[in-house]
């Protein structure tokens, strides 16, 4: 089961008055789950609560209560996984503005302690905003695939928020004091620099690995390449460099009433072959793209030992049969869950694991 599975797998899931579900009860104890079903009946819903048990947050919407299902005050999701052979029961229940979470029995406090039984990674059709989105959208990605390897993270970034809004909370005035100026800048640089250092060794990780998968899989000729882009250029090596280079920073930020560099304004581009995806990428590579990132996002943290089920909702379809066999191929090639959702019955999905020989449980819901 282990060499099929990976280190990680879902057996057993329990919704109760979670969106449409008033109460489902599912065995998912296979290597490969397809789950079929016309649009609205709930597939999207399923993976949702399973990232929502990893998260403690959904994939489409910031309000809780828009998970509960029409009529009822609360719900409820409990999942039985497995994690090198040992089985373990995750139980979240929410009630109003209240959150129950428990591990074995046992009250976890974050979402910190759940990565440490239970890693998910999902892929929708909304995940082409690390593309087509904001700035917003691509630190997001980044933040969580750092958060999934080195949950302490957390912790950095709170620190780098709070300097942040002293910082903020100083330019509001007319005329800042020039020297607490300066020491909240530095403070500020100083958090910065540790996050886009650690940003930047994920994002040339992805990249290599991307590439790899590019060539073992794809097409050798293609290349793939993830740029970091520092807003004001804030990851300058020596503080008294940037401050140097930046002598009108103070002029403009109180002018703005805010800060002006920083982590929470930085991005990254995406370019294949040399061109920015955004814009020059068809909806096809676009989405190959955004696969090939999520897998080589599982690569590297499964062999960090950080293992992961993959949680795919309808995002084949687009693919034709050859392209869409490659992919399957590197899918397959992680070793680790995949949990597809399509809307069709006899999909062209399953025809391609019939090819590729890999059988798969079918649950229709």
């Amino acid at each position: 089961m282990t060499d099929e599975f990976g280190a990680l797998r879902l057996s057993h899931i329990v919704l109760k008055n979670f969106r449409c579900f008033d109460n489902l009860s599912i065995n998912v104890d296979s290597p490969v789950i397809l789950i079929c079903g016309a649009n609205g009946t709930g597939k999207t819903s399923l993976l949702e609560a399973l990232h929502y048990a990893c998260y403690l947050r959904s994939f489409r919407t910031h309000v809780t209560r828009d998970l509960i299902a029409l009529s009822h005050d609360s719900f409820f999701i409990k999942l039985t996984v497995h994690k090198n052979a040992t089985a373990h029961t995750i139980s979240i229940g929410s009630s109003g503005n209240k959150r129950l979470v428990k591990i074995d029995n046992k009250s976890a406090v974050s979402y910190k302690d759940l990565l440490a039984y239970y890693r998910v990674i999902s892929l929708t059709e909304d995940d082409l905003m690390l593309i087509k989105g904001g700035p917003e959208d691509r630190r997001s990605f980044l933040d969580q695939f750092l958060l999934l390897e080195n949950p302490s993270l957390v912790s950095l970034i709170k620190e780098f928020r709070t300097i942040l809004e002293q910082r903020n909370a100083l330019l509001q005035h007319h005329a800042p004091d020039f020297e607490s100026y300066y020491i909240w800048s530095k403070k500020l640089w100083e958090k910065a620099v540790v996050i886009q250092t650690m940003r930047k060794q994920a994002l040339c990780e992805l990249e290599s690995a991307i590439n790899t998968i590019l060539a073992q899989y794809i097409d050798r000729e293609l290349t793939l390449s993830l740029s970091y882009l520092a807003k004001k250029k804030s990851d300058t090596p020596l503080f008294d460099d940037f401050w140097k280079d930046h002598q009108s920073l103070l002029k403009e930020e109180i002018y703005f009433k805010r800060t002006l560099f920083g982590i929470h304004l930085d991005d990254f581009t995406i370019a294949l072959e040399g061109k920015k995806s955004r814009s020059f990428a068809s909806r096809g590579q676009q989405k190959m793209i955004v696969l090939l990132i999520k897998i080589a996002q599982i690569k590297l943290l499964i062999k960090k030992d950080k293992p992961i089920i993959f949680l795919l909702d309808d995002f084949m379809t687009d693919f034709d049969v050859h392209k869409g066999s490659l992919l399957l191929s590197a899918l397959f090639d992680l070793q680790c869950q995949l949990i597809f959702t399509t809307p069709h019955q006899n999909s062209p999905l399953e025809e391609s694991f019939a090819r590729l020989h890999k059988p798969l449980s079918k649950i229709s819901i």
